[in-house]
């Protein structure tokens, strides 16, 4: 436990609050200051830098919007160079009987000149034949949109121009496209025209110059890359790294721009998507840009305006320490008076005032502290008179009670009652945990209770268990938490009380009740046993219903023997005893069996109420009330799951409907299953009705750790 000297000599004075505060008040002035400053600046550098980049990025679209427009005029003069061409490729494939691989391409192509190649797409989208050795084998099915296109011209007629675009292998040169497709419509004829003319016009319409100059007065902009519709770059035709072609891919498949944000090195990636799609061409010609905007001057300029107030409120801190140090010296020392007076007060002089002071606020404070020490010395004798009462009432009580804490599970009070029923007297076990006092096994058990309580605060656990004391004994014990204002459980109350009388008139009650009825059916069945031999002219059907009739006399006598055995054997303390005798004594009391019973329970014993075969009886009892002259099977078996023996007893009977399945067990019911579930109880096993109705009863009982052995 914590010295309380040591305690507070850890706290601070009033003094030392003041300054605190002080230097707290003016650290919230500086840091609103410093932080709508910086707030301010970040956002007018944020909103100037939003400007800029829609500046930039509307021109750098206009001007590759307006070199377009060049292009597709440029692009137009040269259709009609470009269907003569393919006309000349036409009558060669006529003359070839329509076969590709009998053309004479170099023949052609010599006749059209250097600057143009022949190619021949077949109707799966692939360059099968051509002039220019690097697109050979080139499959356009790979991409879906120009597939398409070529598609719809293989099964058009006429001339089909594109645009200039760049080859998608080879060196990537500048190419003017033209298909035409075969009268029979099995290929497209395409014609790709180069020259160093398409490389002069790209020089002087070359975009990249003006984008130079675009991004030069935009100081945000650390960088840029143009890339075409196929994700290249349309500079040298390459393709760019693995992560930015991801990019590019959603780009080109959205036809959309997309952001990027590197935020720990304040650099922003925008993919500016340019559409510059045709529907009458089959070539995309549009342009992706990345732009690489920087953000670090940005936060290298509030850097240095943080710093600045960092040094400001410095400054500031220390200004206001002096002043809090003098106005402390000024206003705490009547306090530090009244603190004097209040620790000798502490210490337990309760006849000590507190000294008059000239200060209005704190003589109020002085009046105030003297009442409530009167008040407390008053209170204190009258708690001391309740507490005694309280104790000598606990103690006096019938019943047992203990009290421990929750928090390290010693025991508080052990009442004389308790001393009796466990044979423990309070000096010994008070101070001490159930690990100190009692066996292993023993406070383990304990402590899992304990567990149950602290986890259900507001539930009350109800048990029987046997007393310690030499005379033995049935304990019901009892048990909660004790909540404080917060509702959380401090301490475990106990109230234990020998019910040994109580349980022998309980048992014998049910013992009784069972043998009256069971006596009572037997009796029922010899005379209408009886009654019917009356019926019966011959001999051999009157002997039939007299050997029933002794049946159900042996019974009775086994019944009425099995209610005796118990009396003098008794009925308090539970045994172990084995599953397999257990039920062939229920068997035995049986008047006749009308089907094949069997069991499969091995040599396995259980810790259970003497009054267990009467359990299996009442269960035997019911299945052939429930299954009638249907019932043909009965069935009891044992296997372990977990820590838990399960016994099912099983008939082929009609079953029980769910809505009945634990009414059944309820007192009052026809069937009087209550009366199992309460001797099971007893020794906390546990029985529910789990069969699949109209598929027969299934019987599952529970039996849990530590009450059966001889189970694998």
């Amino acid at each position: 436990m914590a010295n309380p000297d040591t305690e507070l000599s850890r706290r601070h004075s009033f003094s030392r609050y003041l300054l605190i505060w002080m230097v707290v008040l003016v650290l919230c002035v500086v840091g609103f200051l410093t932080i709508n400053d910086y707030l301010m600046t970040k956002s007018n550098f944020e909103r100037q830098a939003g400007v800029l980049q829609v500046q930039t990025e509307n021109n750098i679209e206009k001007s590759i919007r307006f070199k377009d427009a060049l292009w597709n005029t440029f692009d137009a003069s040269l259709n009609e160079e470009m269907k003569s061409g393919l006309l000349l490729v036409l009558a060669e494939y006529e003359r070839a009987g329509r076969d590709p691989s009998r053309m004479d391409l170099a023949a052609v192509k010599k006749s059209l000149g250097d600057d143009i190649d022949i190619y021949i797409i077949d109707e799966s989208g692939v360059i099968v034949y051509t002039s220019y050795a690097p697109e050979l084998g080139m499959d356009f099915s790979t991409i879906p949109s120009f597939y398409q296109y070529l598609t719809r011209i293989r099964s058009s007629e006429g001339f089909f121009p594109d645009r200039i675009v760049n080859e998608l292998k080879g060196q990537g040169k500048f190419r003017k496209y033209a298909y035409m497709p075969t009268p029979d419509h099995r290929y497209i004829l395409e014609l790709g025209l180069t020259g160093e003319t398409f490389d002069k016009v790209n020089e002087r319409l070359e975009v990249n110059e003006n984008i130079d100059s675009i991004v030069a007065v935009n100081p945000y902009v650390a960088g840029y890359r143009v890339f075409n519709s196929m994700g290249r770059r349309s500079d040298d035709n390459r393709l760019p790294e693995p992560e930015v072609r991801e990019i590019l891919a959603t780009a080109i498949a959205t036809r959309s721009t997309i952001e990027v944000k590197d935020p720990e090195n304040h650099i922003t990636r925008r993919y500016l998507f340019v559409d510059l799609e045709d529907p009458t061409y089959g070539s995309d010609p549009s342009r992706i840009i990345e732009i690489t905007y920087s953000g670090k001057q940005i936060q290298e300029t509030l850097d240095q305006l943080l710093l600045f107030h960092l040094l400001t409120g410095t400054v500031a801190i220390l200004i206001g320490a002096v002043i809090a140090f003098f106005l402390s010296r000024r206003f705490t020392r009547p306090i530090q008076e009244i603190v004097s007076d209040v620790e000798i007060i502490a210490l337990g002089d309760l006849t000590h005032r507190v000294r008059p002071t000239d200060n209005r606020e704190l003589s109020i404070l002085e009046s105030s502290i003297n009442a409530m020490v009167d008040s407390l010395r008053t209170a204190f004798v009258q708690m001391k008179d309740d507490e005694i009462f309280k104790n000598e009432v606990i103690q006096q009580m019938p019943v047992g009670i203990f009290i421990k804490r929750v928090d390290d599970g010693r025991y508080i009070f052990w009442n004389r009652a308790n001393e009796q029923l466990f044979a423990i007297p309070a000096t010994t076990i008070l101070g001490k945990t159930d690990r100190e006092f009692f066996a292993p096994a023993v406070a383990a058990a304990i402590e899992q209770e304990d567990r149950e309580i602290r986890n259900n605060p507001r539930k009350v656990f109800r048990k029987f268990e046997q007393s310690h004391s030499p005379g033995g004994g049935l304990l019901l014990s009892i048990s909660a938490a004790i909540l404080d204002s917060a509702g959380r459980p401090q301490f475990i109350l106990g109230i234990s009380e020998d019910v040994s009388h109580e349980n022998i008139n309980l048992k014998m009650d049910l013992l009784f009740s069972l043998t009256r009825h069971e006596i009572l059916d037997n009796l029922s069945l010899i005379m209408n046993h009886l009654e019917r031999a009356q019926l019966r002219k011959s001999h051999d059907e009157m002997e039939t219903f007299f050997a029933k009739t002794i049946g159900s006399i042996t019974s009775i006598k086994n019944q009425i023997a099995s209610m005796r055995a118990l009396q003098d054997v008794g009925l308090i303390s539970p045994k172990w005893q084995s599953l397999q005798d257990a039920f062939s004594d229920a068997v035995a009391l049986l008047p006749e069996s009308r089907a094949m019973i069997r069991t499969e329970l091995g040599d396995i014993a259980i810790f259970a109420d003497p009054l267990l075969p009467r359990v299996f009886f009442k269960l035997l009892d019911f299945s052939f009330r429930n299954g009638g002259r249907d019932l043909t099977t009965i069935r009891i078996s044992a296997h372990v799951s977990g820590d838990t023996l399960h016994l099912i007893y099983q008939d082929d009977s009609r079953g029980i409907p769910d809505d009945e399945k634990e009414k059944i067990f309820e007192p009052g019911h026809a069937e009087g299953l209550y009366i199992i579930r309460e001797i099971l109880g007893f020794t906390g096993i546990s029985i529910t009705e789990i069969g699949v109705f109209t598929r027969g009863v299934i019987f599952d009982i529970q039996v849990p750790k530590e009450k059966f052995r001889g189970a694998s």
